[in-house]
């Protein structure tokens, strides 16, 4: 993220929160190979930006009605920066970033209390100017908010500790997450990480795609294979524990 205040346009989020697996079933598209790089992508992304855009400026926005996931998300991700921490894998808490931040809920549970700065970057501009009011007096040591897509972003050159991302990279392409990561990776100073936390397709060999917020859910093996074909080194991953039964999968994979 960043430099302050730019705006662009673009996509997109996913900070799609897990919706009951069964219900779900019959609105989604299946099949064996990816089909997460579509001729039509420009309209796929357009479509899911006008859906965030509909969404309220609050957490039940955020978490997509599912605000009783708030509590256990964040408490399994401290954890698991504590681990990284406790095995000297993350040693710096100078600068993170929050990329699909929508209002701030990470930004301001999660990564405020232990980095000194962060930055701020997401689609949607309604979220970033709400920011401000939802993250209170400790909105002081945010260093940039930026309108921008997650295809578009650029983060700046050896810049963060720590580049987290949550529930956002549905939105993009396999061709365009694959970039998107390789820019993260030139944006991280040394021994900075990458943290990735995303749901996981329910089938082992298929992407599901869900028409309503037009993102698709990978299942582990092609996210492991993006990380590998991009250069990045899987450092630990662990599965989110305590959310209710019925849920997609939910795991961090902490990269570098």
């Amino acid at each position: 993220m960043e430099r302050s205040a730019i705006i662009s346009s673009g996509v997109l989020r996913k900070r799609k929160v897990l919706r009951n697996i069964q219900s779900r079933m019959n609105s989604m598209f299946h099949q064996k190979k990816s089909n997460a790089d579509p001729d039509d992508k420009d309209t796929i992304y357009e479509k899911a930006k006008a859906y965030w855009a509909s969404i309220s400026c609050n957490v039940d926005g955020m978490l997509g009605g599912f605000v009783h996931l708030h509590v256990p998300d964040i408490h399994a991700s401290k954890q698991f920066i504590s681990l990284l921490k406790a095995k000297g894998m993350l040693t710096k808490f100078e600068r993170a970033i929050d990329c699909g931040c929508g209002i701030g809920r990470v930004t301001k549970h999660l990564l405020l209390p232990l980095f000194e700065s962060v930055d701020m970057v997401d689609v949607t501009e309604s979220f970033i100017q709400e920011s401000a009011n939802y993250i209170g007096k400790e909105n002081s040591r945010i260093g940039n908010k930026l309108v921008c897509s997650l295809q578009q972003f650029e983060p700046l050159s050896c810049h963060y500790d720590l580049i987290w991302i949550q529930w956002v990279t549905g939105h993009l392409t396999d061709d365009d997450f694959s970039k998107f990561l390789r820019r993260c990776k030139e944006g991280l100073k040394e021994n900075g990480c990458i943290i990735l936390k995303e749901n996981i397709s329910s089938s082992e060999d298929r992407y599901d795609f869900d028409e309503e917020d037009n993102s698709w859910t990978r299942p582990k093996y092609a996210l492991l294979q993006l990380f590998q074909n991009v250069g990045l080194t899987l450092m630990a991953e662990k599965k989110q524990q305590n959310f209710p039964k019925g849920m997609l999968p939910v795991y961090m994979f902490a990269l570098r």
